[in-house]
């Protein structure tokens, strides 16, 4: 009977006319007999409706306006003026009456299942509530408060106006308040929604969290649904996303090692500019300069050589290392597909710092053949002689047959040149005394006998 004392109320505020926004006074139109029956039904329980008619039932004939009034008992039934008068009422907010009226839409709790009605977007939301405090650590309902324990308390007050209730997406709500499964997972699933309600409202002012939460559905469900499928996946996204730091940190590591393997080598660098810029010497043909400096050619040549060798090998180190950190991103991409996208950053930064090491290794190369090439100019302009014999460029000689290189008698010491000197130096036969001659002539035959008698 009591149902049908409210279907019956129900149906006169349905079309009650007011005398004023707001008011429970005004006109009522009898326009069948089921309406006359709502009337003398609510007038029988006057106790609980609160029904008043001007006239009393008689007044109430079928084709007649009729001036009545109600006024619900509270504990049976609720008539606010709007919404935002209904959800003044703080309890309202966490639990939904059973019986209740809003004049300005003339709709009641009956309505409820309609959710393109204001009042079934209100009962939507009040289901979201309670299914929110299985999820929350507990729901304080003194302060319309639910309490979520997520690295400390984290407080999500109940708050909400008709203008949220306008804007938010009700499929998109009704989907939140099924999200929770029964079976032997809810207590995991709990745990993932409320994770991911915690994260979308941390940002946001304490007071608004509620209506955030009702306008931003949608991107909480997709929270959901990638914890989820991580749960389903065996991992939880902070496991993954510890192993994944942790061989970020490794990779990073590695990618250092390149360069501090060859370190103590690069510091050589600088020492070797100094031994060739202070140890050659001016050399002039080939002497003791000449072997200084080809030492030092020859060891700068040789640890050129070693240092391009080190340099290669640490890239083609590094060129394994980018294709590790390759592989492990396609693996990932591969077996968390879902949740490949938020870690993508640790991949991205491994790759830089690849890039940078292999741009420092190229400067360092570079840096290698030029000191080089400068060893090998100031070798050549500080070693002519050894040099023009490494290219074969000889340096010219005189016409009179390298006689050039006989320095000429200076004028002073002309006069103690002999003639024979003058002569060989002319080419002819050197000039004979005359007293030699006569010695040397063969002897007559009256001198031979001359001598033979003195024997």
């Amino acid at each position: 009977m009591t149902d049908l004392v409210w279907t019956a109320l129900a149906l006169i505020a349905r079309s009650f006319v007011a005398q004023a926004p707001g008011e429970t006074r005004g006109t009522f139109f009898v326009a069948a007999d089921t309406d006359r029956a709502a009337v003398e039904l609510c007038l029988n329980h006057a106790q609980d409706t609160g029904v008043y008619v001007v006239g009393g039932l008689d007044a109430a004939t079928v084709g007649s306006t009729i001036n009545l009034s109600f006024d619900p008992r509270p504990g049976w039934a609720s008539v606010a003026k709007d919404m935002d008068d209904l959800l003044s009422e703080p309890e309202n907010r966490i639990r939904a009456k059973s019986r209740f009226l809003v004049l300005e839409t003339k709709e009641s709790s009956d309505d409820a299942l309609d959710e393109k009605t204001e009042v079934g977007r209100y009962r939507l939301v009040v289901n979201l509530v309670q299914s929110l405090k299985d999820v929350a650590g507990f729901l304080d309902t003194h302060e319309q408060n639910l309490v979520f324990i997520s690295g400390g308390r984290f407080d999500l007050p109940v708050n909400f106006s008709a203008a949220d209730l306008k804007q938010m997406n009700a499929d998109e709500v009704r989907a939140l308040t099924t999200l929770i499964p029964s079976d032997t997972h809810k207590k995991q699933c709990a745990a993932i929604l409320a994770t991911a309600i915690v994260d979308l409202l941390r940002p946001q002012p304490v007071a608004s969290r509620f209506a955030y939460l009702l306008s931003h559905a949608k991107e909480l469900r997709a929270a959901y649904d990638q914890g989820y499928k991580m749960y389903a996946a065996g991992f939880s996204y902070d496991k993954l996303k510890d192993t994944v730091e942790a061989a970020r940190v490794e990779y990073v590591g590695k990618i250092h090692k390149v360069l501090s393997d060859i370190q103590n080598q690069l510091l050589g660098i600088p020492v070797a500019t100094i031994i060739v810029a202070t140890q050659m010497k001016e050399a002039k043909g080939f002497k003791t300069e000449f072997f200084v400096n080809s030492a030092v050619l020859l060891g700068c040549v040789v640890f050129v050589a070693l240092t391009l060798l080190l340099i290669w090998n640490q890239l083609q180190t590094l060129a394994v290392l980018k294709g590790e950190i390759s592989r492990q991103k396609r693996q990932m991409e591969k077996e968390y597909a879902a949740i490949a996208g938020m870690l993508g950053e640790t991949f991205e930064s491994l790759d830089a710092r690849a890039r940078t090491q292999k741009v420092v290794l190229g400067v360092i190369f570079s840096v290698v053949i030029a000191g080089l090439c400068m060893a090998v100019w100031a070798y050549a302009k500080l070693t002519p002689d050894a040099w023009s014999s490494l290219t074969g460029d000889v340096a010219p000689v005189s016409a009179a047959g390298g006689a050039s290189s006989i320095s000429p008698p200076a004028s002073g010491s002309a006069s103690s040149t002999t003639p024979a000197a003058s002569s060989i130096a002319a080419g002819a036969a050197p000039a004979v005394p005359a007293t030699t001659q006569a010695s040397t002539a063969p002897k007559t035959s009256s001198q031979q006998q001359s001598v033979s008698q003195r024997k």
